[in-house]
């Protein structure tokens, strides 16, 4: 018996890369220089936003993990989402080790409302990444980089500081 896969489609995926990256942006967190890599396998799309995670800006952090889903729903808003269940763990994980006890479901809250105000507010530039990142090229993938892809269609982070720019929200690589 094959596995199923549990995913998205590419414009699904396209949206939520582009939800991290725009809020990411504008909560001043800065792009890595892979930006964006969105993976074709098999008949869904896995995808990555890369920004640094590395100034324990929590709650800046928070907000940049929650636009992902946030995105992807406002834009298609009967999508599965269980694509993102690695954001939800993760999310978890950073109010566990860095905020007080048992305070999950309240963080969950206030970060998705905050969340939904700044996706809100920057819409027209998360469909400008969604866009880019749709119009790109398929090119290869190595076996090493996504052993179960076909190919992958990439955003890198220099590329998007100039959407980003276009939009008004600073960011920068590094």
């Amino acid at each position: 018996m094959g596995r199923i896969l549990i995913g998205n489609t590419m414009e699904e995926t396209a949206y939520h890369e582009a939800g991290h990256i725009v809020i990411a942006g504008a909560v001043g967190l800065d792009v890595q220089p892979k930006g964006i890599v969105i993976y074709e396998v098999e008949d869904v799309a896995d995808g990555w936003a890369f920004y640094w995670e590395d100034n324990q800006q929590w709650i800046d952090i928070l907000l940049a993990l929650r636009a992902g889903q946030l995105a992807q729903l406002k834009k298609f808003p009967k999508s599965e989402f269980r694509g993102g269940q690695s954001d939800v763990q993760k999310f978890s994980s950073i109010v566990k080790q860095h905020f007080p006890p048992n305070c999950d479901g309240d963080m969950w809250q206030d970060i998705s409302a905050k969340t939904q105000n700044n996706v809100n507010s920057h819409w027209v530039a998360i469909e400008s990444v969604a866009d880019a990142a749709m119009k790109a090229s398929w090119i290869p993938v190595t076996v090493s980089e996504h052993p179960e892809a076909k190919r992958k269609k990439h955003l890198d982070g220099k590329t998007l500081v100039g959407i980003l720019a276009k939009h008004k929200i600073s960011s920068r690589v590094r």
